[in-house]
């Protein structure tokens, strides 16, 4: 059986593996060694990374093992309309280039809560979104990253599930631990030159195997299980639009629901979230930023032709495997009663790839996991630092900072780790829809939130707050309502009773929860007083000209910590000073003899390898200075204390001598996303 079938390495397979690990090892320690000696340097790699690596980055920390199964897996079932959410993701890096990085650029920001406390003040709304954000990098995307490498590890090698992961979950903690996002970027960078490489071969291989793509077109309504050929249902037949992007109004994957639905849930991702954002917060100017996007938006033209047509490939070649629809051949195939399309990547590898080439595939998926986790690694613990721990330790150093960024990735590991059996029992195709779901139910009003705070200086803390809560409050009512009930597996006699409204298209609703929780935000704000321009300078778009710089808006005492609504009244109670960024400040008494470990001691012997082990560790190799400065300070050339750009930076973007170039590439690669959307289009159906 394909499923419990393990598949002996090759000596030359092993070889490439290992010397995959070897130069992945030797850029994460390079890397390693530079900016690890401030909050900026660890957290925001200096700001002095090139747009290519920023871009390789941003490309390669969206791009997990889950694309590599879910979108050959979604190919497989139902053809390219999948890869209408790749290609509609370039528009929204576009729209992460030049709406929302000038904004947060100019904020000097090291995470998105913490622009949302610029923006809007007080503490609720950060402290919701912190939360929400750390909870879904933990449970939500972490989990498919594992849940998807497993899947292909048991299907390639039959290695232990759980060995496995927990051995790929350390060496990306390792990563993080050690360089910070500085290594996280180098090794996105490289890991990302091998997933393409390698996924280049296996396309390649694939369509020379099938016969190129009008052979795809023709073939792929044909690739039906032998068990599917004898009944009488529509169980395990190819969608009949599965050559096009575009779909009508009823259909799995909508026109309407990609373009708006999608594009709710996509500016969240690609323009609020900190995996994402962190990387363009890190290039050394705002050209190098939009450059990074473009990169990036240019990279997700493959997945189309690297993930969803091998895909199509699969079933074409091995329909009885893939195509199953039966429940119990589908369970002896790959232990799930759903289906079995997510075996279809792994399929192709194990059976078209020569020695050598598949070490370096399996190279490829081991990269795309370990780009993800150390990507989530990194920036959850940014978020944990910069916008939890520093609520209650306003004056903590730097020092400090960095050994609890680095301790909750540890912390990170375990949970990890803790939740692989739940990721074991769960069936994958569940837990795919699951994500999806997640995000059209949780990431409308996060959207609404920054997205109305970003164009409109009119939306204040109060809209955005009830904004927030008013769009949870409908999401979950759904969510629940909608995983209360257990989705039959397509056989003769089960019929699906689950009610109609259940069935509603997850992306018609994600465009209608943002409706709601905007309107909401915005009629809340009209009715309460608008925060005076002193307290948002710079802080919009159409305000990116104003020089001054934006006072932090006060908050009000109390388990709520709303922001002083009052503003410029008489103010008839003493307010919080609720700045959390106090960094750089002198040490106390206290942390200096925290630091005596670093400062005596034998300069021999046992104890000083040991100290030197941990400080390395911990980025305190240069603890030199005590007074005033960061006892990690780096010599890095743009590393300063706090590597906070001046105000004047976005300004002087725009005589920068390639921002116009920039500009001008960004239109030519949204026609041709247009072209690609009309290329793949069935102008045969219907639209309504």
């Amino acid at each position: 059986m394909v499923a419990i079938i393990g598949t002996a390495l090759h000596w030359s397979d092993v070889l490439v593996l290992l010397l995959y690990f070897l130069l992945i090892l030797g850029f994460g320690v390079w890397s390693s060694c530079k900016n690890r000696g401030s909050v900026g340097g660890y957290f925001l790699a200096g700001r002095s990374m090139h747009f290519i690596p920023v871009g390789a980055s941003l490309f390669a920390s969206n791009i997990g093992s889950g694309h590599f199964i879910g979108l050959a897996g979604s190919g497989a079932s139902s053809g390219i309309a999948v890869a209408g959410f790749e290609i509609g993701a370039i528009h929204w890096l576009m729209v992460l280039g030049w709406l929302f990085v000038p904004v947060y650029m100019r904020a000097e920001v090291f995470t998105m809560p913490q622009y949302i406390k610029m923006r809007y003040g007080g503490e609720r709304i950060r402290v919701y979104l912190t939360c929400l954000a750390l909870m879904l990098s933990i449970f939500t995307k972490i989990s498919v990253d594992l849940y998807s490498g497993a899947i292909f590890l048991q299907q390639a090698l039959n290695w232990n599930l759980y060995g496995s992961v927990i051995a790929l979950i350390l060496l990306a903690a390792f990563f993080t631990v050690g360089g910070g996002l500085t290594a996280v970027i180098w090794t996105d960078f490289i890991q990302t030159v091998i997933m393409v490489v390698s996924a280049f071969i296996l396309m390649i291989i694939s369509f020379v195997r099938v016969g190129g793509m009008q052979q795809i077109r023709n073939l792929f309504p044909y690739a039906v299980a032998y068990t599917t050929l004898h009944n009488t249902t529509e169980c395990g037949v190819p969608n009949e639009n599965y050559f096009s992007l575009i779909r009508s109004f009823d259909a799995d994957l909508p026109w309407f629901g990609i373009f708006f639905g999608n594009g709710v849930a996509s500016i969240w991702y690609w323009s609020c979230d900190q995996v994402i954002v962190q990387r363009t917060l890190a290039a050394k100017n705002l050209t190098h930023a939009r450059a990074g996007c473009l990169v990036a938006g240019m990279l997700k033209f493959l997945p189309l032709f690297l993930m969803v047509f091998p895909g199509m490939i699969a079933r074409i070649l091995f329909p009885d495997e893939i195509g199953c629809a039966d429940p119990d051949v589908c369970y002896e195939v790959c232990h799930s009663r759903n289906g079995c399309n997510d075996i279809a990547y792994p399929l192709l590898v194990l059976r078209l790839m020569p020695h050598a080439i598949r070490g370096l595939t399996l190279a490829c998926m081991i990269a795309a996991l370990m780009s993800s986790l150390t990507s989530i690694f990194n920036s959850s613990s940014t978020i944990f630092t910069i916008d939890i721990w520093q609520r209650f330790r306003r004056n903590a150093h730097d020092w400090e900072l960095m050994i609890v960024g680095r301790v909750f990735v540890m912390i990170l590991v375990g949970i990890s780790i803790l939740w692989i059996p739940i990721i074991r029992a769960s069936q994958g195709a569940r837990l795919f829809d699951y994500i999806q779901a997640v995000s059209s139910f949780l990431a409308p009003p996060v959207t609404a939130c920054y997205l109305l705070g970003v164009l409109w200086k009119r939306i204040n803390e109060e809209g955005a707050f009830w904004g927030l809560i008013s769009g949870l409050f409908v999401g979950m009512i759904r969510f629940i309502w909608e995983y209360s009930y257990t989705a039959m597996p397509c056989q003769p006699g089960h019929l699906d009773k689950r009610p109609s409204v259940i069935q509603f298209n997850f992306l018609y609703f994600s465009a209608l929860l943002f409706i709601i929780s905007a309107i909401v935000t915005i009629v809340v704000s009209l009715l309460t007083k608008p925060i005076p321009e002193k307290y948002i300078c710079g802080l919009t778009f159409f305000d990116l000209d104003n020089l001054e710089k934006a006072i932090e808006i006060p908050t009000r005492p109390g388990c709520m910590h709303k922001a002083n609504t009052y503003y410029d009244e008489e103010q008839p109670y003493p307010f919080e000073n609720s700045s959390s960024y106090h960094i750089n400040q002198p040490p106390t008494e206290t942390e200096k003899k925290a630091l005596h470990f670093f400062e005596t001691g034998d300069s021999t012997g046992i104890v000083f390898y040991l100290k030197t082990a941990f400080a390395w560790i911990c980025g305190l190799e240069k603890t030199d200075e005590l007074d005033g400065q960061s006892i990690c300070s780096s010599s890095h050339p743009h590393d300063n204390t706090s590597n906070r750009r001046s105000i004047t930076s976005i300004h002087d973007e725009h005589v920068s001598s390639w921002h116009k170039e920039v500009s001008y590439a960004a239109i030519i690669i949204l026609a041709l996303c247009a072209f690609v959307w009309a290329f793949f289009t069935d102008y045969r159906i219907r639209l309504n």
